[in-house]
């Protein structure tokens, strides 16, 4: 900053250097080694002190280990010259270290001696210290009163950068406990105070302290826009820790708990390199592997977060971890009494000391495992002291407490109050769905309510009615694709995002065609990924806008006619079939599900190795007879037990799990039979209403390239229908592809097709200057009517709890396209040709589209096993 030794004197430069940390710690250690220089060459011990002081402050924020042995070399010197108030203010400095590094105690003395000789103004000042240390620590801060008196002290001395200090860190106390007004006035104050001061770093923390308070009030969209906007280059490695503590948070609410998992790791890093020692983080990193279903892990690392908080004294910290700990023996159904007695214990240390939030978190866990010991007197006094949560906290808190509201219900006989309170848990749920845009964050919110779901499914399947069973079924499954499609931001950074990672993309897919992969291209395409990831998830839903809540089985029955609908419940390990034909509904048993998962398992992999094996090759009759197998296997199995009732009836099918890619036409009873896969019986109702009319109708064929028939597939296509739009070479890319299918009533596109199971929504088709995929995919403003894909595994779908979908079909149906016809197996692309002429004669001949993929799948004898991986999709 241009800052000479001339200008100013030793000890003025020190306090510059000190008031300059916050805005830039580099900078500040520089002036800091130059006071220190001057202070030194003229002996000047108090400036030598405060420049001590000010380097350490700055080490400390660049993640430098010499901050805890500069800042002892202040106070010794201090000490030996009889300088006490510097003394005091550079022992407040290692008890802020020392408390990061979890000596506590020593943290304390060390601020009370501090605080022995200070004026009313130090002594305000010190509660910046006071407050930290207690959140550090894990334990109850200060009474707001004294805190108020301090910020007046501070006011009343024109002190701005400290009453800015104090506010921020009484600000995120107060989040973390769940007091959001009292949090954000603190946040909103203490931020425009740093930045009128340009103390940068600490303006920065402060935010991130406000996207805490978003999201306590449960705005996702809000929480993910304010976190993206703030940068996170140039910044201490302090605030590096918070942000991905605070990014893990929000993934974590989002249920996306391997990316959540991830931030918390680049956290840990982050404090090691301070060596700080945070107790959130740790208590974090237990409530996500609990989310991710690692139990027993889980439970130990409760049971070693709470040992090492009680030796240390963290009160609040130890309780938190009881709490968790509980919830651990919870999910593996072993709690003993001793277990609740802490838990109760540790629910009244977080209410005593204003942890609300938490201690209603606490309380509902003590409910839940109350109910596994027939404790139902403690559990219903528990659930009456939580009921705030029937109108207001974070909706996986009040999903949770109407999920123990049922079981408690259930445990004494009350089925009908148990599927009430079922229903009013899912109904927050929903509302909750709907306020998210983004697909990906609508399928993940499943997992939220996934077990009272299944509580209410289990229920009406014990009762034994089958109209009771569908329609719980249907309130399980695949309810995000039952919300309006929302169009994702448009923003500059989007698109200029979206359209390097295509030409990345493209670039890194032709040096893996040539060999040469590059190590560099690679890691920019992720980070590409992530960026337009991230900015998609902006988007805002409507939450007036939530699903319908019941299926009309009449309705359902008379769009149906003469066909036979078939879905499919997997729960606690066995499936159960429903059939609604001829207005009857009927509940079949199929047994279990494993033996159903491993033949499919099986028939998957030898389609995709007969897929990429050479004409002729020795293992491919094999192959083929293994696959044939497995396919008659799955027909026994699945379709064998409801065949008197199916006949041969055209089907519907609501498969469940990973069943949804099963190449559904291998199966012996199934071939030749027009068949439509859909999510969910709602889902196809939904679309059996007849839109309004086109003016005319529109047909687009598209095909990539390194597709040797791609071309001539579209010629021979194109000669059945009386007005085209052909693209295909250099005219075939993204962008033109997108124009010409926007509102186009039949698209057909022979691509190359990639399914990204570790990233659904970047699943793509190969064209002319790169990838499209379903990120792209979303922002046309009318989708197509009818999509045919003659590409491999488009047809298939990631599949997350409650059958919610994410894939390119899935988006293409979530966006209103009513038919997609595509592959759940690699597809020789030769005798594809044949498959797709025959498939365009019957639909220009007005046969729906099941009916005319089932007629030209009956024509194939020679591609059989790979040609009947294709489906229809949708409404048929």
């Amino acid at each position: 900053m241009g800052v000479t030794t001339t200008d100013l004197e030793a000890l003025a430069l020190a306090e510059l250097a000190f008031d300059r940390v916050e805005a830039d710690a580099a900078d500040a250690a520089r002036i800091a080694e130059q006071a220190l220089e001057l202070a030194r060459a003229d002996r000047l011990a108090e400036a030598e002190v405060a420049a001590l002081h000010a380097l350490s402050f700055a080490q400390f924020e660049l993640g430098d280990d010499r901050a805890k042995a500069t800042i002892r070399s202040a106070i010794r010197i201090a000490d030996r010259h009889g300088l006490a108030r510097r003394a005091g203010m550079a022992r407040r400095r290692l008890a802020h270290q020392l408390a990061g590094e979890g000596a506590v105690a020593e943290a304390l003395r060390h601020l009370d001696a501090a605080s022995a000789g200070f004026d009313d103004h130090e002594l305000a000042r010190s509660y910046v210290f006071r407050v930290a240390i207690a959140m550090i620590a894990g334990r109850a801060p200060p009474p707001r009163a004294e805190t108020d008196r301090a910020l007046a002290t501070l006011r009343a001395a024109a002190d701005p950068l400290w009453e800015a200090r104090l506010l921020r860190n009484r600000g995120t106390v107060a989040a973390e406990r769940g007091d959001a007004a009292g949090a954000e006035a603190d946040l909103a104050r203490a931020r425009e105070l740093f930045s009128s001061l340009g103390a940068r770093e600490s303006a920065f923390a402060t935010e991130l302290q406000l996207v805490r308070v978003e999201l306590r009030r449960g705005d996702l969209p809000a929480c993910l826009a304010r976190l993206d906007a703030i940068g996170s280059t140039d910044v201490s490695p302090t605030n590096v820790a918070e942000i991905e503590l605070v990014r893990s948070l929000v993934l974590a609410s989002a249920r996306l708990t391997d990316e959540a998992l991830d931030s918390l790791r680049r956290a840990q890093d982050a404090w090691q390199r301070v060596r700080f020692d945070d107790f959130e983080g740790q208590l974090e990193i237990v409530r996500l592997t609990l989310l991710a279903g690692d139990t027993d892990a889980a439970r130990a690392l409760a049971r070693s977060a709470r040992s090492r908080f009680a030796r240390r004294g963290a009160d609040i910290a130890h309780a938190r971890a009881v709490a968790l700990s509980l919830a651990a023996a919870v999910a593996l159904e072993a709690v003993r009494p001793a277990d609740i007695e802490d838990a109760r214990r540790a629910a009244a240390t977080l209410r005593a000391d204003g942890w609300h939030q938490e201690a209603i978190r606490a309380r509902v866990t003590v409910a839940r495992a109350a109910l596994t010991l027939g404790w139902y007197g403690e559990a219903d006094a528990e659930l009456a002291a939580t009921q705030v949560l029937r109108r207001r906290g974070p909706v996986a808190d009040r999903v949770e407490w109407w999920h123990v509201a049922a079981l408690a219900r259930l445990e004494r006989g009350d089925r009908a109050g148990a599927l009430r309170a079922a229903r009013a848990g899912l109904g927050l749920l929903d509302r909750h769905r709907a306020s998210l845009g983004a697909s990906e964050l609508r399928v993940t919110a499943s997992a939220i309510g996934i077990e009272l779901a299944r509580l209410g499914l289990r229920v009406q399947l014990d009762a034994g009615a089958a109209d009771a069973v569908l329609a719980w079924s249907e309130r399980l499954r695949a309810r995000a694709l039952q919300l309006d499609p929302v169009t994702p931001p448009d923003s500059a950074t989007l698109r200029d995002s979206r359209t390097q990672l295509r030409e990345v993309t493209a670039h890194a897919r032709r040096a893996q065609r040539d060999g040469d992969a590059d190590a560099a291209l690679l890691a920019r395409q992720r980070r590409l990924e992530a960026t337009v990831r991230r900015l998609s998830r902006h988007a805002r839903g409507d939450s007036a806008a939530a699903v319908h809540d019941g299926l009309d089985r009449h309705a359902l029955a008379q769009a149906l006619g003469a066909r036979a609908l078939v879905e499919l419940i997997e729960l606690d390990g066995e499936l159960t079939a429903l059939v609604l034909a001829q207005r009857r509904l009927t509940r079949h048993r199929l047994g279990a599900a494993e033996p159903v998962q491993a033949e499919h398992e099986w028939l998957r992999f030898a389609l995709t190795r007969l897929g990429r094996l050479p004409r002729g090759a020795p293992q491919a009759p094999a192959l083929r007879e293994g696959a044939r197998g497995s396919a008659r296997t799955l027909d026994e199995l699945l379709l064998a037990p409801l065949a008197a009732r199916l006949q041969d009836r055209e089907l519907v099918l609501a498969p469940t799990g990973g069943l949804h890619a099963l190449p559904w036409a291998l199966l012996p009873s199934l071939r030749g039979r027009p068949l439509t896969i859909t999510p969910s019986a709602t889902v196809w109702l939904a679309r059996q209403t007849p839109r309004g009319r086109r003016r005319r109708q529109r047909v687009v064929l598209g095909a990539g390239p390194h597709l040797r028939h791609a071309r001539s597939e579209l010629n021979v296509i194109a000669e059945l229908y009386p007005d085209t739009t052909m693209l295909h070479g250099q005219s075939a890319g993204v962008d033109s592809v997108l124009g010409a299918i926007d509102g186009a009533t039949v698209v057909h596109l022979a691509c190359h097709g990639r399914m990204r199971s570790d990233s659904p929504l970047f699943s793509s088709l190969e064209l002319a200057d790169g990838p499209l995929n379903v990120y792209e995919l979303e922002h046309l403003r009318r989708p197509p009517e009818l999509v045919v894909l003659s590409s491999c595994d488009m047809a298939t779908s990631a599949t997350h709890p409650g059958d919610e979908l994410l894939g390119f079909a899935a988006a293409l149906l979530n966006m209103g396209t009513r038919t997609v016809i595509a592959s759940t197996v690699p597809v020789p692309d030769a005798a594809a040709k044949r498959l797709m002429r025959a498939l365009h004669e019957r639909l220009v001949a007005g046969e729906s589209p099941a009916r005319a993929l089932a007629g030209a799948q009956q024509l194939v004898t020679r591609s059989e096993l790979a040609l009947a991986g294709f489906v229809c999709l949708g409404s048929g």
